[in-house]
């Protein structure tokens, strides 16, 4: 019985801290985004989304699905100072590689497709958003469930980013500070959360033998080729959209996707910070492992459905404080197509988790990979016969029908039985 208060408080301890970490890296930049809507205008703010679409893949890039893979691999190892030292040297090390391709790609890009060279610098000011993340080894502090610590680092970048903003962002113009404060904010993050992870958690950082690297490569490979695919109908779509719309209606798209995107992301916090738990749970006791992923399942959906239908009923209103004006019904009607991703995408982490425990990344893979290449397939031909409307409803049909759907399936019906009798040794 004390075995298991200790474990729900720090459970509770991580929930918190990882949901303050959430709101933090999506409050202040959603105090901050109205003030750029407005500053900036609905155009210039279309392509902030453009170029930041951009830079995302850089930052899933380099994540490569270690956030899963390798918070695993210190949660069961934390008491070994050596492997950790292992673990965290590796996955530094390949994502610091991994940086530097894109890095490559980026500049191939700038210097051969004119869409991509009209905003050339903005690319390289936010490509400091990609350094800031290698180096701020979240997965770390998640596996030895020291929340804390990152949520503190956070919280200063972003304080000192939405102060900068304020203060030197004033019309379109300025809208390379924007990106320069981005990455200012996470490298002084990055740095600091690398220095201590090292100071004062005694890593030690070290070359690796190749075996190693591989390893790690290998074993995080389908949750990284998900995740791409999963950025095939989030951060392409509103690139694609680029090329044939407006920056105004880029923005328009932007603003609905963002309100959305922070909400859900704030709340995807509760399968984060239960993740390290679970994953040792499962180990421990299959059946106690299903009866408390039911009851997280339960509890998502009575949390994030009244969020969802309050975001849809009080859309003009939310769009209005966001805008500073009046918003068109074309903007109205994004938001209430999108409102239902609140609900979906929670369970969209929270499934991914389960998987990534059963040791089912390849499944994984198989649904978002699926989902990715219908999304390219069918987003040029929506747009142009239905134009932003319609690759909102194709976003929410890719996500709940093509992805979550088979995730609930194979996890509620076929591995259930299968992993309870067989438990992983």
């Amino acid at each position: 019985m004390q075995r298991e208060e200790s474990s729900f408080r720090r459970i509770m301890d991580n929930v918190i801290a990882l949901t303050m970490l959430q709101l933090i890296n999506y409050l202040v930049p959603l105090l901050t985004f109205p003030y750029l809507v407005r500053v900036l205008g609905i155009d210039a703010f279309g392509v902030f989304s453009f170029v930041l679409a951009v830079i995302n893949y850089g930052i899933i890039i380099t994540d490569y699905g270690f956030d899963l893979s390798a918070t695993r691999h210190i949660s069961l190892h934390r008491d070994d100072p050596a492997k950790v030292s292992e673990i965290f040297s590796s996955v530094i090390t390949i994502k610091a590689v991994m940086a530097l391709l894109f890095f490559l790609l980026l500049l191939l890009l700038t210097l051969s497709i004119e869409k991509f060279s009209e905003y050339m610098p903005l690319y390289f000011y936010g490509f400091g958003m990609v350094v800031g993340q290698v180096l701020f080894p979240v997965w770390f502090f998640q596996g030895i469930e020291k929340m804390r610590y990152i949520t503190v680092l956070n919280a200063l970048a972003k304080i000192i980013f939405a102060v900068a903003i304020v203060l030197f962002v004033t019309s379109s113009e300025d809208l390379d500070l924007v990106f320069i404060f981005n990455a200012l904010g996470a490298l002084i993050a990055g740095f600091t959360a690398f220095y201590i992870a090292v100071k004062q958690f005694g890593v030690r950082f070290r070359r690796q033998p190749m075996d190693k690297y591989l390893f790690y490569l290998k074993d995080a490979w389908y949750i990284f080729t998900s995740r791409i695919a999963v950025q095939l109908y989030q951060s392409l779509n509103i690139i694609i959209l680029g090329f044939f719309v407006s920056n105004t209606l880029v923005g328009y798209y932007a603003i609905a996707e963002k309100i959305v995107r922070a909400a859900s992301t704030i709340m995807s916090s509760v399968p984060r910070a239960i993740y390290p738990y679970m994953s040792k749970l499962y180990k421990e006791s299959p059946t106690m492992f299903h009866k408390r992923n039911l009851q997280a399942s339960l509890g998502l959906l009575a949390v994030t459905l009244p969020v969802a239908a309050g975001v849809w009923y009080f859309a003009p209103e939310i769009l209005q404080l966001v805008t500073g004006k009046t918003p068109t019904p074309q903007l109205v009607t994004l938001l209430h197509i999108l409102a239902p991703l609140l609900v979906v995408a929670s369970y969209g982490n929270h499934f991914t988790n389960i998987l990534v425990i059963y040791n089912e990344t390849k499944l994984l893979n198989k649904i978002v990979v699926t989902a990715g290449l219908l999304n390219l397939l069918l987003v040029v031909g929506v747009i142009r016969y239905f134009s932003i409307e319609g690759v909102a409803w194709l976003t929410l049909f890719i996500i709940s029908c093509v992805i979550i759907a088979p995730k609930a399936y194979f996890i509620f019906f076929r591995f259930r039985q299968k992993n309870s009798e067989n438990a992983p040794i």
